[in-house]
């Protein structure tokens, strides 16, 4: 992304409004995209990727359009989203919390929805560039460190930004120890009931991996397991969740919720279809209609025990 980008597409009346969003857990705050979705080509539901440039001494959040099958190796993907008639996309908090250059510099508990921050739009090649003018009351944008700490940083954002530009990513909240992406975790909890902790979704996704749940010789399918970019889909019976994996998460001293384990269970079959749509396969086209998908780490597909549904026999 240029330093100077060209193309200014929105005015004075058309800012962009930082507005809050409860559609994912990794972002608090969303930024209307309504006037420039169409310059995009994008609507909801489209992913995109953020990044932080910079624009004469102001952060610009620079964000451009992906593939779904690049969600998992972007730094920070997000799905745009419709809410209350606006296309917004939910703006990573690292990068609302960083102090500039590295980010906006604003304390997401003190941020006041009421007073927005707005953003002015600019062009370079195929991304978008949004630059903060002013706060809706008139004043001016001046990033903040956060109040609770002493210096003009805050080290925990910037750590979070580092370790990203390193390619050694800190832990984030959307990322889990579990083989699912982040932005289908994300889709999962926008269409959960409300009042569904994502923590105890992220709590069964994790269990389910670090206890073994499900293993080799789970798999019930005529076929072996599907294995793509490292990870393996598994093909359980249809009451697996139910009547095995729920008593044996119980087993590990795990709580279990009913409707923390449906979202799980959403999970692992969204993760499945995106994994099967990118082996371009048709082998497993009856995947939701007679199985049960859970999706586990890579494993060697060659030592897997094939069996008939009710006869898997654990390794």
């Amino acid at each position: 992304m240029a330093t100077n980008p060209t193309g200014t597409l929105t005015d004075d009346d058309r800012l962009l409004e930082l507005r809050e969003t409860e559609a994912t857990t990794a972002s608090e705050l969303a930024l209307e995209l309504t006037p420039v979705a169409e310059f995009m080509d994008a609507a909801a539901g489209d992913h995109v990727d953020w990044a932080v440039d910079e624009h004469e001494g102001e952060p610009m959040l620079v964000l451009s359009g992906i593939p779904d099958a690049q969600t998992g190796d972007a730094p920070y993907p997000r799905q745009l989203r419709e809410e209350d008639g606006e296309i917004v996309a939910p703006v990573p908090d690292p990068l609302v919390r960083a102090a500039p250059p590295e980010g906006l510099g604003l304390d997401l508990e003190s941020y006041d929805a009421d007073r927005p921050l707005l953003f002015d739009a600019m062009t370079a090649a195929e991304t978008i560039g949004v630059v903060p003018v002013r706060f809706d009351d008139g004043q001016p944008f001046r990033p903040e460190p956060s109040p609770e700490t002493p210096d003009d940083s805050d080290p925990v954002a910037e750590e979070t930004i580092a370790h990203e530009r390193d390619a050694d990513p800190a832990p984030r909240p959307e990322q889990m120890d579990a083989p699912i992406d982040s932005i289908v975790f994300d889709e999962v909890m926008a269409d959960a009931p409300t009042d569904v902790p994502a923590a105890d979704v992220i709590g069964l996704l994790e269990a389910i991996e670090t206890h073994d749940v499900v293993g080799a010789g789970d798999h019930v399918a005529g076929k072996p397991p599907l294995t793509v970019d490292d990870r393996a889909v598994v093909l359980l019976a249809d009451d697996a969740w139910t009547e095995r994996i729920e008593p044996e998460l119980e087993a590990t001293g795990v709580d279990v919720d009913g409707d923390a384990l449906e979202a799980a269970r959403e999970a692992h079959e969204r993760q499945a279809l995106r994994l099967l749509d990118a082996a371009e396969t048709t082998e497993y086209g009856n995947l939701e209609t007679e199985y049960t998908p859970v999706v586990t780490a890579e494993r060697d597909t060659a030592e897997w025990e094939v069996s008939e549904p009710g006869t898997a026999d654990r390794s």
